[in-house]
Formats: C-alpha cells, sequence, structure tokens
C-alpha cells in the first residue's frame, strides 16, 4: 500500500497573528470588529470563545433582549471586543456607543456602509481604526476609495495607508 504525503501550506492570518495579541494585551476596551461575512463572524466568534476573550456579539440571529444587553455591557467596559457583522447593520443600523478602536476584519459589500462605520468611531485621541485587506479585495476596495488607489494600495509594499 502506497500512501501519498502532501505538505500543506498554512497562510498565516493576519487578525490572529497580529491584531489580536495588541486587542488581548491592552487594558483599554471599545475595540469593534466589523464583520462581513456570516462565515467569518462564526470563525472568530469562535476563536475569541477559544482565547477566553471578553466579547459580545451582535449579528442578525441575534435576539433583540441580546442586542440590547450587548450594547449596554460594550458601551460600560463590561465586554472589551463587540463582534458585529454587515447583515446585522443592513436590516438594523444601530448606533454603537463606546467605540475606540474599529477593526474591519473584512470590507463591506456595500460602500455606503464604510463611511457609517467609521463615523461610529467616538472623538478621542486614542482612536484608531484597522482594516484587513489583501489583493483579493482589490473589487470592494475599488468601490469604497476608487480603481487607481486601490489598484496602488493592493500592489504597494507598504502596510499602512492614511486617507483624509
Amino acid at each position: 500500500m502506497r500512501m501519498i504525503v502532501r505538505k500543506v501550506c498554512v497562510i498565516p492570518n493576519p487578525f490572529i497573528n497580529v491584531v489580536f495579541p495588541k486587542i488581548k494585551d491592552s487594558v483599554q476596551g471599545g475595540t469593534m470588529i466589523f464583520i462581513s461575512s456570516y462565515f467569518e463572524f462564526v470563525r472568530v466568534r469562535n476563536f475569541l470563545k477559544s482565547q477566553n476573550s471578553s466579547f459580545c456579539l451582535l449579528g442578525e440571529y441575534t435576539k433583540q433582549s441580546d442586542i440590547s444587553r450587548a450594547r449596554v455591557w460594550f458601551f460600560e467596559g463590561m465586554r472589551k471586543i463587540m463582534l458585529y457583522s454587515e447583515r446585522a447593520h443592513f436590516y438594523h443600523r444601530y448606533k454603537i456607543r463606546g467605540i475606540k478602536n474599529l477593526i474591519i476584519y473584512s470590507l463591506p459589500e456595500r460602500k455606503e456602509f464604510y463611511p457609517e462605520i467609521i463615523n461610529m468611531l467616538e472623538e478621542s485621541e486614542d482612536m484608531s481604526c484597522t482594516v484587513l485587506f489583501s489583493r483579493l479585495d482589490q473589487l470592494r476596495l475599488e468601490r469604497i476609495v476608487g480603481t487607481k488607489h486601490a489598484k496602488r494600495m493592493t500592489s504597494s509594499e507598504k502596510s499602512i495607508f492614511v486617507f483624509c
């Protein structure tokens, strides 16, 4: 009997390797993670559960009582992280208070959601926004920043871009 063994190349996830350690080690709460697809929403939720993180959920399948509770917990700092799905934003357009650090895990399908989500950030000195994207997200990125900027951002060696 012959056995074929193939080497599987695992692509490192920038959220798990770079972004999450910074969130986990920070004392301040107020981190909202915006996720566009439900599959990724569940994946991140399961990862946060496995790390025993202090988080709450706001998704399209979350009951209204749980949503109200999660919003209060997040605003009062009882939970450091809030997961927020694009479909929940599409249907309800909740105003989330207490966001100091915004992480856009996956770019939204609709370009008008990007400024709506960004404008939820509370104005303070230590506010920040991190957007994770790759060259595969070029079409979504084009909708937000335009074709010229999207091509430059996906082909650049730089990892930080500033827009005003």
